[in-house]
């Protein structure tokens, strides 16, 4: 079973043989010593290292997010994409504590004030480009948001279906035109992307009441393959990799633009200051995902690949449209019944996850077609 579908495991900061030395990496210095059974006996035992590793992570986010500088398309010439590589792979094994069980021999730090201290060092930058980047073709406040919930949920829909990613090139190059290996390629992408949704709504759900949890709920069980272990959603996914012999990524095939959008799903379900950027993030992937999942069953039925290999994309492309409208009524629209100020929250997760994917559907696009 591949670990790595429900969320990329600590191989993928580790380095092939023959590969650039550790200490090139700021995600291995970081998850050798995480891994240490003693964490403070290593940080006493070399004074300044904590130091030295806080300056790293500072100069690292830094040189990856750059404080003059907004992303607007992953392809920007300005974008150091080593630095955002290794920036995301760090910041990964980080959140990975709060999400994963530990192994028998792993020591988890989850809120180790060192631990703690990083995961602000390496945030920092990159969530204030999220920001400034979801304002970038316009104002973004209260004062501009509908204010009745309906209203909200409607602009909220019209936003989704307004961005560059909802009409991607990358959907109808799979359904069309893409090659078996390009399809594989892809599949390859997304197991490596690939968080677990039905722990996300865990986490997300935390704090809510009423209308919103019950929804919630609902999407967890559907999620939870409604009590069926067959039908579990993960457990699609699974089968679909196992069916085509598809291996999970290494690191060497990662890059920034895929483990970002799978931070971006931890960052908003994680911390509580942004539990209503979560209900944002989470209600524009099952927004989103209808018309992407039925394109890729369309590739993947003309490339000749059985419709029960793919049952996890052709389930997706089914069930997320109830999902959909069951998160705009009652997620976003009883969110903001209840608390008004939710819709600012809301927005920026939507606009985030939005412009995430698009960076991870552009890399997609440009990777498949290198793909003979």
């Amino acid at each position: 079973m591949l670990k790595s579908i429900e969320l990329p495991t600590l191989a993928l900061v580790r380095r092939d043989r023959g590969a650039a030395a550790p200490e090139e990496s700021f995600a291995t210095k970081l998850s050798a010593l995480l891994a240490s059974p003693a964490l403070d006996a290593a940080l006493d035992g070399e004074p300044g290292l904590e130091e030295r590793l806080v300056q790293m992570g500072r100069d690292l986010a830094d040189r990856a997010y750059p404080a003059d500088r907004t992303t607007s398309r992953h392809s920007a010439s300005w974008i150091d994409h080593a630095a955002r590589t290794d920036l995301h792979r760090a910041l990964l094994v980080l959140y990975k504590q709060h999400v994963q069980l530990p192994d028998a021999d792993q020591h988890t730090y989850q809120f180790h004030p060192f631990a703690c201290r990083m995961m602000r060092v390496l945030e920092g930058p990159w969530e204030s480009d999220v920001l400034r980047r979801v304002r970038k073709d316009g104002s973004l406040s209260l004062d501009d948001l509908p204010a009745e919930p309906a209203e909200f949920a409607k602009w909220y829909q019209l936003t989704a279906f307004a961005h560059p990613l909802y009409e991607h090139e990358l959907y109808a190059f799979l359904a069309s035109d893409a090659t078996r290996h390009q399809l594989e390629w892809f599949l390859k992408m997304e197991c490596a992307g690939e968080a677990a949704f039905d722990d996300l709504v865990a986490l997300a759900q935390v704090g809510t009441r009423g209308e919103v949890k019950m929804e919630m709920a609902s999407n967890y069980w559907d999620e939870m393959g409604r009590g069926k272990s067959q039908a579990v959603h993960t457990h699609l996914f699974h089968q679909l990799i196992d069916d085509l012999r598809i291996e999970a990524p290494d690191a060497g095939e990662l890059s920034w633009e895929v483990l970002s959008g799978v931070n971006l799903m931890l960052w908003s379900c994680i911390h509580r200051r942004n539990a209503f950027r979560a209900q944002g993030v989470l209600g524009a992937v099952e927004l989103l995902a209808p018309q992407r999942c039925t394109r890729v069953v369309h590739g993947a039925t003309r490339l000749g690949l059985r419709k029960k290999t793919v049952v996890y994309y052709g389930a997706h492309a089914i069930i997320d449209i109830g999902h959909a409208e069951g998160w705009l009524d009652h997620v976003v629209e009883a969110q903001v019944r209840e608390v008004p100020a939710a819709r600012l929250g809301i927005a920026e997760g939507l606009l985030a996850r939005a412009n995430a994917s698009l960076d991870y559907f552009d890399f997609c696009l440009a990777g498949c077609r290198t793909v003979s």
